[in-house]
């Protein structure tokens, strides 16, 4: 059966390509709100890297993927080469004891790890010592919020994403603030790829 998935440029300060980002698409008669954050994980990773071969999908650039706290806790990145992916954990994680840990792993292993759709708060200090890059969406961020949340991070040696970038104002505006990478319709909305399935007995192997 063929699968999509969609991928949309992630470009440095001068709009060079710096990595992509990876989403599920599923199948044509699928309906994503009823697919589930670990099954969109794992038919987008299985799909890209065991069929189409991921440096073809990614131009050899490295992948921000989502992965859900399930997937973090049973430490699923570490089955791919630490070149090729960045960790984007999701806005719902918990900070538990078990995903600090696995992300202290993976940390140690050599794997970026991304925040997505980052919004302050003291509980997330812990893993934020483990964080390479932070996604903030600038779009839906009042500016005021954004401000506070630099401030809280100046301590942090992370690099800033701007995400939901859609005029050349946004851009300008992130990065005067400090914003290493952005991402956005204001460079690229995400290209659809059609690939292959991979059948139960290659992903077992």
């Amino acid at each position: 059966m063929d699968q999509y998935i969609a991928r949309q440029p992630i470009l440095d300060i001068y709009q060079r390509l710096y990595a992509y980002e990876l989403l599920y698409r599923g199948a044509d008669h699928y309906t994503l709100d009823k697919v589930s954050g670990n099954k969109a994980t794992t038919s987008l990773l299985s799909s890209a890297f065991l069929t189409q071969g991921i440096a073809q999908i990614s131009d050899n650039k490295p992948c921000f993927i989502n992965f859900t706290e399930d997937l973090i806790v049973k430490r699923i990145p570490a089955s791919f080469p630490t070149t090729k992916l960045v960790i984007e954990i999701l806005e719902n994680v918990q900070v538990t004891d078990e995903v600090l840990a696995s992300c202290r792993f993976l940390k140690e292993k050599g794997y970026q790890i991304a925040l997505d759709d980052f919004v302050y708060d003291r509980k997330l200090e812990p893993l934020l010592e483990l964080t390479d890059i932070v996604k903030i969406d600038v779009r839906l961020t009042p500016l005021n919020t954004i401000h506070r949340t630099l401030n809280f991070l100046h301590t942090h040696r992370v690099k800033l994403l701007a995400e939901k970038v859609e005029t050349l104002y946004e851009f300008e505006l992130a990065n005067k603030l400090g914003f290493k990478y952005f991402q956005g319709y204001y460079f690229s909305k995400p290209e659809k790829i059609q690939i292959k399935e991979v059948n139960a007995a290659k992903i077992n192997l």
